[in-house]
């Protein structure tokens, strides 16, 4: 502010009179609301308090910090690179399809004969087993040939005519790809997806029509998978189609020392065990407890697998 005796600038504390001019000092904020010149004697009104410009960087929205914005750019490759993995790794695995099977305890295996028996509790922890037993074109893409005998009804039937010890040539060459690696079931994870929580004479239903392809309805020939009904699991031709091999070896008393929790088999044996019935089996044949058992070298005609993958 210019004083209008002198003309020069004074700091903005001061006011000056306005009927002389004269330079006055603020008043103290709890003054009178007016002071009196000691120029010229007039009253002087206290000026108003001076108002503060509002604080814009209040009212404006916080500034992302760069390390939040790296933070986030990192995830975003992050989980485009594992999308794109994804999308790109399907044919490595040949566009298997797989499920969560729960883990949860049973009454495996059934009193009916003494192969089925005794009945007994098992308990398995959770695993992906393939929706699907696993297709000639499956096989083909891996093993670079077909072995099927039964092909009539085309590459998504699945691959039939193989040995125990074949299929874990596929397994193997199949993990050798790299990312997931694949097994196949135990009995005891075989029998309890194909169960999937339910008491019924078949793998998914009371009517074995329904689920599965069997000697009364296939008319001596295999069909491309998944025609049937699933089970609760969502687990197709579990019961029929082909007998599908498992891990285990085979002993006829094995029921009655097997563990509760996660049974493997036997550790001696020659003999390996496929389980399910296929189209040559009667419908007595492709109960769950059902089990059947041959030599791991040689090639049955009917017998196929499905997969497990590990977490």
């Amino acid at each position: 502010m210019e004083c209008r005796r002198c003309h020069k600038p004074h700091p903005d504390q001061l006011y000056f009179c306005a009927h002389c001019g004269a330079e006055l000092p603020c008043p103290e904020p709890n003054g009178d609301t007016a002071r009196f010149c000691s120029y010229c004697g007039q009253a002087v009104p206290t000026p108003p308090p001076r108002k503060t410009p509002p604080d814009t960087k209040k009212n404006a929205p916080p500034k992302v910090r760069k390390s939040l914005l790296w933070l986030l750019a990192i995830v975003v490759v992050i989980w485009a690179g594992v999308m794109a993995w994804y999308f790109l790794s399907q044919d490595k695995y040949l566009d298997m399809k797989f499920v969560i099977v729960p883990q949860g305890c049973f009454q495996m295996g059934s009193d009916d004969s003494p192969r089925t028996g005794p009945q007994h509790e098992v308990c398995v922890d959770w695993f992906y087993m393939s929706q699907y037993e696993v297709t000639q074109t499956q096989w083909e893409s891996v093993m670079g040939h077909n072995p099927s005998s039964l092909n009539a009804c085309g590459n998504n039937c699945p691959v039939n005519g193989i040995t125990w010890e074949q299929v874990q040539q596929f397994i193997n060459k199949l993990n050798a790809r790299g990312g997931f690696k694949f097994r196949l079931p135990t009995e005891a994870e075989w029998e309890y997806a194909c169960r999937a929580g339910a008491r019924q004479k078949y793998c998914g239903s009371d009517d074995g029509d329904l689920v599965a392809w069997h000697k009364g309805n296939a008319q001596g020939d295999i069909h491309p998978v998944g025609q049937k009904a699933p089970n609760a699991f969502q687990l197709f031709d579990m019961s029929g189609n082909v007998w599908e091999w498992v891990a285990d070896r085979f002993d006829e008393q094995y029921y009655t020392v097997s563990p509760k929790s996660n049974p493997k088999g036997p550790l001696d044996g020659l003999e390996r065990i496929f389980r399910g019935g296929s189209v040559k089996s009667n419908p007595e044949f492709i109960r769950p407890a059902q089990r059947n058992h041959g030599d791991p070298r040689v090639n049955y005609g009917d017998l196929g697998f499905r997969l497990v993958r590990i977490p």
